[in-house]
């Protein structure tokens, strides 16, 4: 599977769902101070869109493991937006309703895409594992390493 691999990320829920908290951060981020138009207006709108487009980016990796390193940027780029949208809720660019709306669109995006992620390392990856016999001589090499030096004795 490491040499072919095809995801349809817009058919990826986690996807759908963090195009769409784009769109919303977008809208928002209309409302703020001109003057935030460098700082945290910007810093929003990138840290938000990161999310659909690493997973999109990731999708075309040659290994579920590199993909997987994709949606670890995206997790991170969730932490970003975190803090960003409580800034921005504390300075008062948006008031409690609007915040509470956001943030359980990032929060349940943000479950899913862990539990995504553990999907791919628990189940996908550990499977492609298997194939790759390097570990089992990696646990027994003492053992190997032993039954040739008694060899070479012989």
């Amino acid at each position: 599977m490491a040499d072919s691999m095809y995801i349809d990320y817009k058919k990826l829920e986690i996807w759908q769902m963090a195009y769409d908290f784009v769109l919303q951060i977008y809208g928002t981020v209309e409302k703020f101070p001109k003057y935030e138009e460098n700082n945290i207006t910007s810093q929003l709108r990138r840290a938000a869109t990161c999310l659909p487009l690493n997973i999109a980016e990731g999708s075309g990796a040659r290994s579920h493991k590199i993909f997987l390193n994709y949606l670890i940027f995206a997790y991170r780029s969730v932490r970003e937006t975190e803090t960003l949208l409580m800034l921005s809720k504390e300075l008062k660019y948006f008031d409690e309703a609007e915040y509470s709306r956001l943030w359980c669109a990032l929060d349940l995006f943000t479950r899913k895409l862990v539990a995504y992620m553990n999907y791919l390392e628990k189940d996908v990856i550990k499977y492609d594992r298997k194939k790759d016999l390097s570990h089992f001589y990696r646990h027994h090499k003492s053992a190997i390493d032993r039954r040739e030096s008694i060899g070479k004795l012989a």
